[in-house]
């Protein structure tokens, strides 16, 4: 009996005075797991636009390909024809790049 109540003097005595929730600390780590999931759906979505932009150069590299196959061989100039695929894929990167500037964007941004 003696010892039991040693304890539970000892426990009221050890234990920590109550005290109120820190709101301020609780503010802060909501604070930390909003911004936590902004930057994993911002990572998320340039992993995604990465993938479409490899998925469009590998299908504009094998549309290229195939044209070269199919055009007969070229002379000796050394100048690309109008209507060969050298110029379609020249044309074809040129309109990829025009599509992917978007305006207001500077180049500092990159």
């Amino acid at each position: 009996m003696v010892d039991e109540s040693l304890d539970l003097e000892l426990a009221a005595l050890l234990r920590s005075p109550e005290r109120a929730p820190d709101e301020a600390f609780a503010r802060r780590l909501e604070r930390l797991v909003v911004a936590e999931a902004r930057l994993r759906a911002a990572r998320r979505a340039a992993w995604h636009r990465f993938t479409m932009e490899m998925v469009a150069a590998a299908a504009l590299l094998l549309a290229f390909a195939l044209l070269t196959r199919s055009a007969p061989p070229p002379d000796s100039a050394g100048t690309i024809p109008l209507f060969g695929p050298a110029a379609a894929g020249l044309l074809l990167l040129a309109l990829w790049i025009a599509v992917s500037l978007r305006p207001g964007e500077s180049a500092a941004t990159h």
